[in-house]
């Protein structure tokens, strides 16, 4: 959830990685990816936010990697099937995994029921992106801001959608409810593209969901976006406001996507993997790409993207019990 100081941190990363590059190119000629498909797996159904970054950037490896990199969406269990899936591959750089922040937070939600480890399970690549989440409704949605729904929801009360369980959009919405009272009900997606499916097909009254997953919407009128949550606006929808200016003070956390291979895998494999992510990451045409569609590019090195999971699993089971937020 909380980016550590990557930001901080990037232009230095970035010229270690330059320092290092006779090294890399080196280890990229000791390693050899082409002798079959590479597999990206994703933990959620294919329309939403990390399916957008995931087949583009499955583009830009297979392309610096010399091989296909086919998306596999395998949704299910809050993430935990894809997560299960990939701990348990050979760890030879043929499977991968993009996810967010849930990985981590799936083992306390479920507590007992999770078949890896956050940390020894995987072999951290790289940080890829990170977006807000949005508060979005129907453009006919009786509640035209904020304010008027956390009426709604003090009233008769408010179904709001998101792409799971774990994720950011669903921490969110807890911390929301305990904030504000009123009856939030969740209900969760196998995915941001069947959440938003689901609010435009009247199913809940709001979703909670990366931005890239409704931009589209957004942009053509079909849904309204109430607030990003985070604590700026976005770049990409500066006429939405963030949470706290519509009026809510909440203490929100910035989700990120990030790039592992399974537990084991050799540190040559996982480093000419990470210079191809951050190749594609430096190519001014992806960036702007993932920009168009509501993304802030990263691309750590795998030692930050450790780091960041080592905060994430000392941070995640104190918050996730102090607000109750569990999956029976």
């Amino acid at each position: 959830m909380r980016i550590t100081p990557l930001y901080r941190r990037a232009l230095l990363a970035r010229a270690a990685a330059c320092v290092a590059a006779p090294w890399l190119a080196g280890a990229a000629q000791a390693i050899d990816l082409r002798g079959r498909p590479v597999r990206l797996v994703l933990p959620l159904a294919p329309g939403g936010a990390m399916d957008v970054l995931g087949r583009g950037l499955a583009s830009e490896l297979g392309q610096r990697l010399g091989t296909n990199v086919v998306v596999e969406n395998r949704a299910g269990a809050g993430g935990n099937l894809a997560h299960e899936l990939v701990a348990g591959e050979k760890p030879d750089g043929h499977a991968l995994l993009l996810t967010s922040n849930a990985l981590v937070a799936n083992v306390t939600l479920f507590e007992g029921r999770v078949r890896y480890d956050p940390i020894r399970s995987f072999a951290p690549v790289s940080i890829i992106a990170s977006t807000p989440a949005a508060l979005v409704v129907r453009s006919d949605a009786p509640a035209a801001d904020v304010a008027a729904l956390v009426r709604q929801a003090r009233g008769a009360g408010v179904s709001v959608g998101t792409p799971g369980f774990g994720n950011g959009n669903h921490l969110a919405l807890v911390k929301l409810q305990r904030a504000q009272g009123g009856d939030w009900v969740h209900v969760p997606y196998k995915g941001a593209g069947p959440a938003v499916v689901g609010l435009l097909g009247g199913e809940t009254d709001a979703a909670i969901v990366a931005l890239p997953a409704a931009l589209a919407q957004v942009q053509s009128g079909k849904l309204r976006a109430l607030a990003v949550l985070q604590g700026r606006r976005s770049p990409i929808t500066p006429e939405v406001p963030t949470l706290a200016e519509a009026g809510v003070a909440l203490t929100l956390d910035t989700g990120w996507f990030g790039l592992l291979a399974p537990g084991g895998t050799p540190s040559d494999v996982v480093e000419r993997v990470h210079q191809a992510a951050a190749d594609a990451l430096a190519d001014p045409a992806f960036r702007a790409q993932l920009g168009r569609q509501g993304f802030e590019t990263v691309g750590s090195t795998p030692q930050a993207f450790a780091q960041q999971l080592r905060a994430d699993v000392a941070y995640f089971p104190p918050l996730l019990k102090s607000i109750g937020a569990r999956v029976e």
